[in-house]
């Protein structure tokens, strides 16, 4: 088991990893483009909103996957 900052470390890297991931995937699916031209339902609010969450999302899956795998090593 490593010191607190090597835990920080490991999961702020994967947080970015997996918030990266996300967006990447995002972009293929044409999430610029319906994010650009606004192309969601109306009843979903905001588009950026709905993408940042999502992105938030990945990373944090990211993050919490990689202390969880670090602490089953």
């Amino acid at each position: 088991m490593g010191s607190g900052w090597d835990i920080v470390r490991t999961f702020f890297w994967w947080f970015g990893m997996g918030a990266l991931m996300t967006l990447s995937v995002l972009m293929v699916q044409g999430g610029v483009r319906d994010l650009l031209y606004e192309t969601h339902p109306s009843g979903s609010g905001s588009a950026l909103l709905s993408f940042a969450t999502t992105i938030f999302g990945g990373g944090l899956l990211a993050g919490c996957l990689a202390l969880v795998m670090t602490r089953l090593r």
